[in-house]
């Protein structure tokens, strides 16, 4: 996997900064924001409404960002790596494909654990 940013327990991978690269400005900015660092992205993520499991196996999830763009992220003890960046139909079509159960949304306590 290629890692554009790092920090200590923080990855972007590669993919994103393509996908950021598609979109508008505003969009981009938007996205950017939630992104920037570890810190505003665990901000980002933490009203769990906003945040869907994408994997029955993995520690996958999808969170919501504007304009029906989702970030593709995984979340294993204090270690978050962002790995992609998609369209809610891009989800979508992922779904109807491997069979998922719709709206598998995910409680925030299982999700995130206490950063010291």
């Amino acid at each position: 996997m290629s890692v554009s940013r790092r920090s200590p327990a923080y990855q972007i991978d590669g993919r994103v900064s393509i996908a950021l690269d598609a979109l508008d400005e505003r969009q981009r900015r938007a996205v950017g924001a939630m992104i920037a660092n570890r810190d505003r992205f665990l901000e980002s993520t933490s009203d769990p409404s906003r945040i869907r499991k994408i994997s029955r196996t993995r520690p996958l999830y999808a969170l919501e960002a504007p304009d029906g763009l989702r970030v593709i992220y995984s979340h294993v003890g204090d270690e978050i790596v962002v790995m992609d960046l998609m369209h809610q139909a891009t989800l979508d079509q992922f779904r109807r494909k491997t069979s998922l159960p719709n709206d598998r949304r995910v409680k925030g306590e299982e999700i995130h654990q206490e950063v010291s």
